[in-house]
């Protein structure tokens, strides 16, 4: 194979509480519900609880410290309905050595679990997926683009090696930040949406800000020349994928004018060529706060010549509530399922802002064989 030989998704997964599934998480998004609640035990600053979007728990985990546990819980349900949608091609993949990029937010943000890499590593442990690889990345929001570019340039290069069988990469990120110790991390920032903060008028809620999420997505990533050499059709191709660095501080006092935003997509459509699909997809980690709705707004401008008529924004976070590290991935899962249902040639763009300087941004397309059923009703079926 040569070194232009192109990266396929041959499938997705993502479950958060208004999408326990992949198919579901779509009709949520399209339908715009979202399942939140109260935080049994969190009260911001005026001593009123919180709003987060979180599974439901009988043993009230979600009220005590960080809990590395409930993280293998939720990658573990990622990875099982990424296996289950790998089916069509698993007896043609027992050959492939597996590569996983596990993505974990930074060790220093509060509420994250110590032992939180040993206990993921455990929990991704199964015989159907003996690990030959395992890379670590750690981040912000961005991270989940970050080591999707990393396979995707290490799918690249394996490519190149003739006579060897081709590895399977899985990027799989999983994030919870539900617990009282990240909720009192972010309301000291004011970034809790309808937290209140106290006035001589009375109690305030903050208009801005994120509804704290928990979740997991996976990716099924491989090289091949074309989608014949598949048992099944793919669900997208990843035509182009980038990172940048956002010079603009976040509490700075100059304007975020979406600088790195607009340099990783830039990039990543450039890595396209001249032959991509015309995007008609924008896919968006826009969660409440101005800073990255500035970003999102000038980096659409900049990317207008290459965005087709009547192209369409997706805001996953709405529904979703902020998966923070795993929201990247989650966003890529969302994406390639609805470029799988497609009957014609799409492109779809994932930009991913953070709280850190780093961004990301990922051109997919869709393989155009999809079933043309409404995606509301393929959802349900």
């Amino acid at each position: 194979m040569s070194s232009d030989t192109p990266v396929w998704m041959l499938a997705a997964s993502c479950c958060f509480p208004s999408g326990p599934n992949v198919a579901l998480a779509d009709a949520a998004l399209r339908s715009q519900v979202s399942l939140t609640r109260r935080h049994p035990t969190y009260r911001d600053r005026a001593g009123i609880p919180v709003r987060v979007s979180s599974f439901p728990d009988s043993e009230d985990r979600i009220e005590g410290s960080p809990d590395a546990h409930r993280w293998g819980w939720l990658a573990r349900h990622a990875l099982a309905q990424l296996t289950t949608s790998l089916a069509p091609h698993w007896e043609a993949l027992l050959d492939h050595p597996r590569w996983l990029w596990l993505v974990l937010p930074d060790e220093q943000r509060p509420g994250v679990p110590t032992d939180l890499p040993a206990a993921l590593r455990q929990a991704m442990t199964h015989e159907l997926w003996p690990w030959s690889q395992v890379n670590v990345v750690r981040g912000g929001h961005a991270a989940g683009l970050l080591a999707l570019e990393q396979a995707h340039n290490a799918l690249r290069e394996a490519s190149m090696r003739s006579g060897e069988p081709q590895p399977l990469a899985v990027v799989l990120a999983t994030d919870a930040a539900t617990d009282a110790e990240s909720l009192a991390w972010l309301d000291a920032q004011n970034l809790l949406h309808g937290a209140h903060l106290h006035r001589p008028a009375g109690p305030r809620a903050i208009a801005h800000g994120r509804v704290p999420g928990e979740g997991a997505a996976a990716l099924a990533l491989m090289s091949a020349p074309d989608p014949s050499r598949f048992r099944a059709q793919p669900w997208a191709r990843v035509l182009g994928c980038s990172t940048a660095l956002e010079p603009t501080e976040r509490h700075g006092q100059r304007p975020a004018v979406g600088a790195g935003l607009s340099g990783a997509a830039r990039n990543a459509l450039a890595q396209a060529g001249g032959g991509r699909p015309p995007i008609g997809l924008l896919f968006s980690d826009l969660n409440g706060e101005p800073s990255r709705a500035d970003e999102f707004g000038f980096t659409a401008l900049r990317l207008g010549p290459d965005l087709r008529d009547g192209w369409q924004r997706r805001t996953p976070a709405l529904v979703s509530g902020d998966l923070h590290g795993a929201s990247g991935v989650t966003n890529l899962a969302m994406a390639a399922y609805q470029l799988s249902k497609l009957t014609t040639q799409q492109g779809c763009l994932v930009l991913s802002s953070s709280d850190d300087p780093l961004r990301g941004a990922a051109l997919l397309a869709s393989a155009g064989t999809g079933n043309n059923l409404p995606l509301e009703v393929q959802a349900w079926r």
